[in-house]
């Protein structure tokens, strides 16, 4: 009877945690992306701050409700940011390539590679606690602020037009809906997250694998649900400036945003194979990406393929070998 309770538990804990976190996501982008448009915030803008936040808000509250699983919380994160490349920009350059100007977006992909790079840096001390989760928040804040600064001054310089095309309709629009669609979407996110990362961990001790095997597979990926659908219809429509916009503020957004809250009140371990492996991969990946991009302003089909294949001999590994999934030092 417990077996099949469980098994009960994970069969409609997970599918329904998927769901609320994809709902919750797009009601909450839905809404916040509306708002900045009556803000008279620009497009790149809206994907980069936004729709990265919305987007990137399943892993922060994925994050929230694990403090008692705290290798879910590293796991979730390092995780999410392989599956936003290797999935989410691999599988849109094969719908359609990829086109953007690395000297347009030279500060938001060095801002991508310094989240990496910092966060990475962190975890060699072993752990990631309440000094480490203030310093990334800020960092976060700091990001925020010259971004904003930057593009809003090429927006002045270039005339670009303060709205998203498309979207006239939206200023006549009380703001009462969006707030309530956001509001929405954030009960839709907590009642998801509870629910994915209860069944996530009931399906962990099922399988016998740890919990950082499970943050980096089954949570990282259903957390990315919202990057990946949103690059896959951005691509589909040649919206190319919000693919990579997403994807560098998700992943700028879950370094800094999602981990700093995590440890800012649960310490994490860091496990020996998650400093020699798992972050290494993370760094690896968002590298691949500024590279495709500076090399030829674009990511091509044939490189979208090769992400896809790496992220595939990530997880490959990852069970060939469970040792590297490991949380214990």
């Amino acid at each position: 009877m417990f077996i099949s309770d469980n098994v009960s538990w994970i069969l409609l804990g997970i599918p329904v945690g998927i769901a609320f976190l994809y709902f919750g996501s797009e009601w909450m982008v839905g809404g916040a992306k509306k708002m900045a448009v009556r803000l008279g915030v620009t497009p790149f803008i809206i994907g980069l701050t936004v729709v990265a936040l919305g987007s990137s808000a399943p892993e922060v509250v994925t994050v929230l409700v694990s403090g008692n699983n705290p290798q879910i919380i590293l796991g979730n994160i390092v995780g999410s940011n392989i599956a936003n490349v290797g999935l989410a920009i691999g599988l849109a350059a094969l719908i359609s390539p990829v086109f953007c100007k690395f000297s347009e977006i030279k500060f938001e992909i060095i801002s991508m590679l310094a989240a990496t790079f910092v966060i990475t840096l962190m975890a060699l001390t072993g752990s990631l606690g309440f000094a480490e989760g203030i310093v990334l928040v800020s960092a976060l804040v700091v990001f925020i602020y010259l971004a904003y600064k930057f593009k809003r001054g090429v927006a002045a310089e270039e005339g670009e037009p303060k709205h998203v095309s498309g979207n006239g309709d939206v200023r006549k629009e009380g703001m009462y809906k969006f707030v309530l669609m956001i509001a929405a979407g954030i009960i839709l996110l907590y009642f998801g997250a509870r629910a994915f990362i209860d069944g996530a961990v009931e399906l962990a001790g099922m399988l016998g694998v740890s919990d950082l095997m499970v943050g980096l597979i089954v949570v990282a990926v259903g957390a990315s649900l919202p990057e990946l659908c949103i690059c896959i219809v951005a691509a589909y429509r040649k919206e190319n400036e919000l693919v990579v916009s997403n994807i560098v503020g998700s992943i700028v957004f879950n370094s800094f945003f999602a981990l700093g809250v995590g440890v800012i009140y649960t310490t994490v371990s860091v496990s020996h194979y998650t400093m020699v492996f798992h972050l290494p991969v993370m760094v690896l990946m968002s590298v691949l990406m500024a590279y495709m991009i500076k090399r030829d302003d674009n990511v091509s089909r044939t490189e979208g393929l090769f992400l896809l294949l790496v992220y595939a001999a990530y997880i490959g590994l990852m069970f060939v070998f469970p040792a590297l999934t490991q949380g214990a030092i």
